[in-house]
């Protein structure tokens, strides 16, 4: 079903529905309105309608154990199966939507509607209209950014600093050059006085390729200890990691079982939460039946004894005998009356469970992410520690290969050094003088080369740095404006919901022209406490929706009244108009087309008619239960009535 296809025609099939056998009934686009007095079976056939859309399952027929709702529209087929088992109703098939909470909460209008009810019983507006937005859900997403947020910043920082040498390098880079440049034509010159002097060029050559191997050697025996002092640098802060992550291991505390049990816990309660949920619908419904039926003495659901004519009967109508309509015996109307009272103090222990059981799934829920965090922190030391192990292990055969070689370059440097000693006299004239300060100049250059080489990769990988962090701040960018529209999401569904409601409401008013009532509206206040139900995150505080009137004076003059001043009918349409606003605000047309009123009877037929045409203009299909008197009151134009009177015959 979508708002982009409603010209269709809608059936429904309903069986052991309330106290409804069996029925079947036709919704053309726009209003249809059931027609009929009470026990007519029309709040059942809305509750089973309800149901199957994928709101709370509708009660059984009394007497039945299985029950059945389908929904036929453009062609596809929507039902619901339900069994009586262990006290409560089990379901299965396939619903319109998923979204239960949609449907009960701004779907289907009855007297239990939790719209309706916060008005009538002054409740949480904010938690009703908002309820269907996941919280914390967006919290946990905010929390993952500002993690993120602050890993990146951390980097940016450290990249900032280490870019803090570039002016440094820069200037080393260019004095490096020049120094090379100075070493290069001191070795040009020495080079040119050699090839003036009158000597043994072979034996000259010698000792200038010893001395030169000789500088090698020191400059490769000096480069290999560096290596090893490197090495063992790594390998020991190695060891101090794996030191300190060995100390966190040991300072965690874990529990598989716990966790397992948690898990279990959950499950359980879980599904007595849900099973509260279906007990407290269920017996509201039935408590709702029965008050109609004991308040209505006309009723001919309830049928009078023999002794309904005696005079104490006619003076106290509660004493009157009837028939029961579920079991046939005959008992007095108090009696009924009296266990109506025993189901609603059961209704309000249910609900009182239903809460604590909801506190504790919270508790849990907390306590379970705890611990799963402690041993996703485990499972990372574990890794962590193992890549340590590792990484030592290769580091302490690096260092074996180097000792070796560095013994090695030692015993040549040895036999170059008793050579050079061997030719003290060639080594004391000024020719194996020169080419001893060649091969000086030589080293140095080598020196510089490899110091400038160095220098020019410190700059480049600043370089690389530098496109890092412009990469980091364009994503830390992101991050802040999804930081920004996460932490606004809910407040501005939380105003559009009050702007919605609150335009509504004034149009509202001028439709039904209540007498005084100059303006009834909402105002969104903040908390002071984080709450995450009632939408709160950190960094922010939990709001409020608080309602106001504004009534006028004879001599037209404003002034503000409180919300238990509103007569039973005011409220009711106000209930009615959050429950439009949020059908609205949450885009519900989109998965449910339809909307279903009853319990209108505290307003009267003139206000009901402006009421149903102004929701006609909202809702596709839009089904209303009506008393006879007050269906006469609309208008025929696009308006179907069926007269209902679903209620099996026993």
């Amino acid at each position: 079903m979508s708002q982009h296809n409603t010209e269709g025609r809608i059936s429904v099939y309903g069986e052991n529905i309330g106290g409804i056998s069996q029925c079947e009934v036709t919704f053309e686009p726009g209003v249809t309105v059931l027609r009929g007095r009470n026990a007519t079976g029309r709040t059942s056939l809305l509750n089973g309608l309800a149901g199957v859309l994928g709101g709370t399952a509708p009660v059984l027929k009394g007497d039945e154990q299985e029950g059945e709702v389908r929904l036929e529209f453009n062609g596809t087929t929507y039902n619901q199966h339900y069994t009586r088992r262990d006290g409560t109703v089990q379901t299965a098939g396939q619903p319109v939507t998923e979204r239960s909470d949609l449907v009960d909460l701004f779907v289907c209008l009855t007297a239990e509607n939790p719209a309706r009810r916060a008005i009538v019983q002054d409740g949480n507006l904010r938690d009703v209209i908002m309820r269907p937005v996941d919280t914390d859900s967006i919290q946990r997403r905010i929390e993952e950014l500002q993690s993120e947020r602050n890993r990146i910043g951390q980097r940016i920082r450290a990249i900032e600093n280490d870019l803090e040498q570039r002016t440094t390098l820069t200037s080393r880079k260019t004095t490096l050059e020049g120094e090379l440049e100075e070493c290069d034509q001191e070795i040009d010159e020495l080079r040119n006085q050699l090839e003036q002097f009158d000597a043994d060029p072979e034996e000259a050559e010698k000792v200038e390729q010893a001395l030169t191997s000789l500088e090698e050697r020191k400059q490769e025996l000096e480069s290999i200890t560096n290596r090893i002092r490197t090495q063992e640098d790594t390998r020991e802060a190695l060891r101090d990691e794996q030191s300190e992550l060995q100390t966190e291991r040991e300072s965690i505390e874990t529990s598989e079982e716990e966790l397992k049990r948690i898990e279990a816990r959950l499950s359980e309660l879980t599904s007595r939460e849900r099973s509260l949920a279906t007990t407290i619908n269920d017996l509201s419904a039935i408590v709702d039946f029965n008050e109609d039926l004991v308040s209505n003495a006309n009723s001919d659901v309830l049928r009078s004894g023999e002794a309904s004519e005696s005079p104490v009967s006619k003076l106290n109508p509660m004493s009157e005998t009837v028939e029961c309509w579920t079991c046939g015996t005959q008992v007095e109307r108090n009696q009924i009356a009296g266990r109506l009272d025993e189901l609603r103090d059961l209704v309000d222990e249910k609900r009182t469970e239903r809460a604590e059981v909801q506190t504790e799934i919270e508790e849990l829920r907390e306590s379970q992410q705890e611990l799963q965090e402690a041993i996703d922190r485990l499972d990372e030391i574990e890794k962590r520690l193992d890549e340590i192990s590792s990484e030592i292990a290769q580091r302490e055969q690096t260092l074996e290969s180097l000792r070796e070689e560095r013994e090695d370059v030692h015993q040549r440097l040895s036999k170059l050094e008793e050579f050079v000693s061997e030719r003290e006299a060639l080594q004391e004239s000024e020719l194996t003088e020169q080419y001893q300060q060649l091969s000086e100049f030589e080293y140095q250059r080598g020196q510089l080369e490899e110091e400038l080489s160095s220098v020019r990769e410190e700059l480049a990988e600043l370089d690389r740095l530098e496109n890092e962090r412009d990469q980091l701040q364009a994503q830390q960018d992101e991050i802040q404006e999804e930081l920004v529209s996460q932490r606004t999401q809910i407040r501005d569904l939380e105003e559009s919901a009050i702007t919605a409601f609150n335009d509504h409401m004034e149009e509202i008013l001028d439709v039904l022209r209540y007498k005084n009532i100059a303006r009834v509206w909402i105002e969104r206040k903040e908390g002071a406490e984080f709450n995450s139900s009632h939408g709160g995150y950190r960094g922010g505080s939990a709001t409020k929706f608080e309602l106001h009137v504004v009534r006028e004076t004879d001599e037209g003059r404003g002034y503000e009244d409180t919300v238990q001043s509103l007569s039973e009918s005011e409220r009711e349409v106000v209930g009615l108009i959050v429950a439009l606003a949020g059908y609205l605000v949450h885009d519900v047309y989109e998965v449910i087309p339809m909307m279903l009123l009853d319990s209108l009877e505290a307003i009267d037929a003139e206000r009901i008619a402006a009421l149903v045409e102004y929701f006609a203009d909202y809702a596709p299909y839009l089904v209303v239960a009506l008393l006879p008197e007050d269906a006469d009151a609309l208008g025929d134009d696009q308006t179907a009535v069926i007269s209902a009177s679903f209620v099996s015959e026993e």
